[in-house]
């Protein structure tokens, strides 16, 4: 938590310190896709069958930003966002294999939140490119399985895990007037731990972004 403190802390200097800058809120969109690395504690050889590595199918998600524009070269930025992740099925669940062969769609929500610094590399530029880093924390809200006979099944538990982890992220993309797009990459900063039987997820992710500005307010 360290590190995102301390990045609020900065956040607010550049408030205070440029009383004239200028606010922008606008709306994104992402796609891309997710890696997991899952750890097995206090365990020797694993029996075959158990799955240390998977991927998602996808992932997409929309979201609103806050973009408080400090000086031409560096904003402040925070974003709230939701995302769908399209998942092999019971990768988290690790339920048998004779059970899971009977559900044929597996699709995750999340929700995240964070904040972070912007650096505009050429300001003077009709398109400008930037790269930014952000810390905040991700959410899992449910997971939804399609089950054979059974319909839609609804797990609220994040199967035992850990529901919120930090996160931390870097952005590289450019703007030109209103619109942006960017590539960001994700990464967990600690495990989802499910503490009955000793194990952690890790993620890491690559999306790409597409952003508008709807608002611009003038600071006070």
């Amino acid at each position: 938590m360290r590190p995102f403190i301390l990045l609020l802390g900065i956040i607010v200097f550049g408030f205070r310190a440029h009383a004239q800058a200028r606010w922008e809120f606008g709306v994104q969109l992402e796609h891309g896709r997710d890696w997991y690395d899952r750890e097995y504690y206090n365990r020797g050889e694993l029996p075959n069958g158990y799955i240390e590595n998977f991927p998602s199918y996808y992932s997409r998600g929309a979201g609103f930003y806050a973009e408080r524009v400090i000086n031409p070269r560096f904003s402040a930025l925070a974003r709230i966002s939701y995302q769908q992740k399209r998942m092999y099925v019971d990768m988290f669940g690790e339920a048998s294999r004779t059970a899971g062969s009977w559900i044929t769609k597996e699709m995750h929500h999340r929700g995240a939140i964070d904040a972070g610094i912007r650096w505009y590399v050429n300001p003077n530029s009709k398109i400008g490119l930037f790269v930014d880093g952000k810390v905040g924390a991700n959410m899992f809200i449910a997971a939804v399985q399609r089950e054979a006979r059974l319909g839609n099944i609804v797990t609220n538990n994040a199967f035992g895990y850990d529901r919120v982890i930090p996160v931390a992220s870097g952005s590289i993309g450019a703007k030109w007037q209103r619109l942006s797009i960017s590539a960001e990459y994700r990464q967990d900063l600690t495990a989802a731990k499910r503490d009955r039987i000793g194990t952690g997820i890790t993620g890491r992710g690559v999306v790409g972004k597409v952003a508008f500005t709807l608002i611009k307010v003038k600071g006070n």
